[in-house]
């Protein structure tokens, strides 16, 4: 009795567990496949507080960017060119351009104001 019992939740699970996953199982949905969270160009300036050693990310106090409800904070970001940091050293005032990718605020135009 046991067994046939446990069989039938776990085949009962099983047949609703797509639907609480949210699983494509052949239905047409229009969700986006990708992950991006924005790739629209979002453009901010603030100050450099440090730049990775390998020059692949910078941490900037940002002022506040509305489009995004973000007030003033210290953040990293990912760069799109290594070579954009290059010129930079703590304590310069920037303005820059971002995306969002992948989870990441990616940087891809910046200079020295």
């Amino acid at each position: 009795m046991k067994a046939k019992f446990f069989s039938t939740v776990c085949i009962g699970v099983l047949a609703v567990s797509p639907m609480v996953w949210g699983m494509d199982m052949g239905e047409n949905h229009s969700h986006p496949k990708n992950t991006v969270v924005s790739e629209q160009t979002i453009h901010a300036s603030g100050t450099v507080k440090s730049i990775a050693e390998n020059h692949e990310s910078i941490r900037i106090f940002h002022n506040p960017i509305p489009e995004l409800k973000w007030p003033s904070m210290t953040m990293p970001f990912d760069v799109i060119d290594h070579e954009l940091t290059h010129p930079l050293s703590v304590g310069d005032r920037v303005d820059f351009e971002f995306i969002q990718k992948d989870g990441k605020n990616v940087i891809v135009r910046m200079k020295k104001q």
